[in-house]
């Protein structure tokens, strides 16, 4: 999934809703890619914390180092990739694509083998089970929201938008259809026991 990150940010058509935050802020604030990440998670994860209250699990704090090592990998293979310089529309399209398809295997991954999700998707659950609204319309309006943040902070701090266009939208829109389209017809990590022959 983070390198799905590196792939929107090399493709210089936006990046996904989630990640338009810390990419923005990157050109606001001295702080990299990978660290406004963590901080992100952070936010995320102490705000599910007070929306939750008592009914916060407290394995749902291993979102924190899971947030860490991500962020700390999205650091590492952009110092990886620096030297990438990607000009023409189509290649940067592809690239598009490419991300949205390498980022909807690590959700399908983590969804299959039922691991604690980033903080994103967490924050998204809290909203969902403490408001009563679907999941899908919090993780909706969650993505608006974080793309609206990014907009704003670029047009008052910079004068321009930093991090979102048509790939931000493109990765809004097909991310969410790549994943149920693997959970509908790639099984793995499914273990099922094998019937014991009969004897005769």
């Amino acid at each position: 999934m983070a390198f799905g990150v590196v792939l929107s940010i090399h493709s210089h058509l936006g990046t996904s809703p989630i990640s338009s935050v810390p990419y923005s802020f990157s050109f606001i604030i001295d702080l990299s890619v990978g660290q406004l990440t963590i901080l992100l998670h952070i936010i995320m994860i102490l705000t599910q914390a007070l929306l939750l209250g008592k009914s916060f699990q407290w394995y749902q704090y291993l979102q924190l180092p899971i947030g860490i090592a991500f962020g700390g990998l999205i650091d590492a293979l952009m110092w990886l990739t620096n030297s990438w310089s990607i000009q023409a529309y189509s290649l940067q399209l592809v690239l598009c694509l490419l991300s949205c398809v390498v980022t909807a295997i690590g959700v399908f991954l983590m969804v299959k083998a039922n691991l604690i999700f980033l903080a994103g998707e967490g924050l998204y659950s809290a909203i969902s089970q403490r408001f009563k609204i679907e999941f899908g319309k919090c993780k909706i309006y969650g993505d608006i929201a974080l793309v609206m943040i990014a907009v704003i902070a670029g047009l008052s701090c910079l004068g321009k938008v930093i991090g979102v266009r048509e790939g931000t939208f493109i990765c809004a829109l097909s991310v969410g259809y790549i994943v149920r389209l693997l959970l509908a017809n790639v099984h793995i990590l499914k273990f099922e026991s094998k019937p014991k022959p009969t004897e005769n």
